[in-house]
């Protein structure tokens, strides 16, 4: 890699692998930076939501892991040997030749709340699904500016079908802290000057995340509020 073609080589790198994982018929698919540079123009290079892409992340399945690993050792990346004992059941970790990290999620992901795809991620798929994957971005208590960007990036070029639609609102319809912290970005989005040309979207998400029905265990704990946390802090990498 060339620092100055950095941005460019992160999603090449990641293509790669994907098109090796494809061919070989097993789950493997891009979420973060790569996936929302994949599916949204307006995050490419040249884009109102371009970012540097420190890093690579996909997402498989703990059945698939020990192609996974043999896959990317193949691609020339060095585990990460402490790491993947300790969280190798839900997390491998690979350091590229610039010293990057390549992490693989397994089965869902666990920050602020539970992002799950074990049922949903397919062989060939090369991103996360659309619900999946807004939700990845979505579900960040006090969300940082590259968040919100990919997040307005995706609003804005990857509409999700209606049944990829009736997936989101299933999930926060059922999870109120889920459906707290998701309501609050959405609303940064329509606050916010900058994310403009994703408002239309975000205020139509909005008015959908406030109708119901809601669950019977939404509702119970809507009556709580904010007095006790409703997200998980993730610990530091």
């Amino acid at each position: 890699m060339t620092d100055g073609n950095e941005e460019i080589d992160r999603v090449e790198r990641a293509t790669q692998v994907l098109d090796a994982a494809a061919k070989q018929g097993f789950r493997l698919a891009a979420l973060g930076g790569v996936a929302i540079r994949l599916l949204a123009p307006s995050a490419r290079p040249g884009g109102p939501w371009a970012r540097p892409l420190a890093d690579i992340d996909f997402a498989s399945v703990s059945a698939d892991r020990r192609k996974i690993e043999t896959l990317l050792l193949e691609h020339r990346l060095e585990p990460e040997a402490d790491f993947n004992l300790v969280n190798g059941h839900s997390r491998l970790r690979y350091i590229d030749a610039d010293g990057s990290h390549v992490d693989v999620f397994l089965n869902e992901m666990r920050l602020c709340h539970l992002v799950a795809w074990q049922r949903r991620l397919a062989a060939g798929m090369r991103t996360l699904p659309l619900p999946e994957l807004f939700l990845t971005k979505l579900q960040v208590h006090n969300a940082e500016a590259k968040d919100l960007g990919d997040l307005a990036a995706l609003l804005q070029d990857a509409k999700p079908a209606d049944s990829d639609l009736a997936i989101l609102l299933r999930a926060v319809r059922n999870d109120w802290g889920l459906w707290r912290t998701t309501s609050a970005n959405l609303q940064r989005l329509v606050d916010e000057p900058r994310y403009q040309a994703a408002q239309p979207e975000a205020q139509e998400w909005l008015r959908l995340w406030s109708s119901g029905p809601f669950s019977l265990g939404w509702r119970a704990r809507s009556t709580v509020g904010d007095r006790i946390p409703w997200y998980d802090t993730p610990e530091e990498d």
